[in-house]
């Protein structure tokens, strides 16, 4: 997952013209921390920002086929994703 947060992000960051460290700048954050954040395991509340100060939706932070599938499920503290049916389903058995 990170890759692709890592890449999108950066991505957008061009199209509006700026920089990954203006981002951070505008999360009130210190760079390395968001640089920390999209090449690791982001929290979800970290994703939100993102999209919120890139303008976008948090969908729009994974380069997804349509047809493709991308869950982000949040449970007692835990942050699961899951890319096919059979994944989700059995995080959710799991709940």
């Amino acid at each position: 997952m990170s890759d692709n947060i890592s890449h999108k992000v950066k991505e957008l960051c061009r199209e509006k013209g700026m920089t990954i460290k203006q981002l951070a700048e505008k999360m009130d954050i210190a760079p390395e921390s968001l640089s920390r954040a999209i090449n690791g395991n982001p929290q979800l509340s970290t994703i939100r920002k993102i999209a919120e100060t890139l303008g976008v939706s948090v969908t729009n932070l994974f380069d997804r086929d349509e047809d493709e599938l991308l869950a982000i499920v949040v449970y007692a503290g835990k942050t699961k994703t899951a890319t096919t049916k059979a994944e989700l389903k059995k995080i959710v058995d799991a709940l």
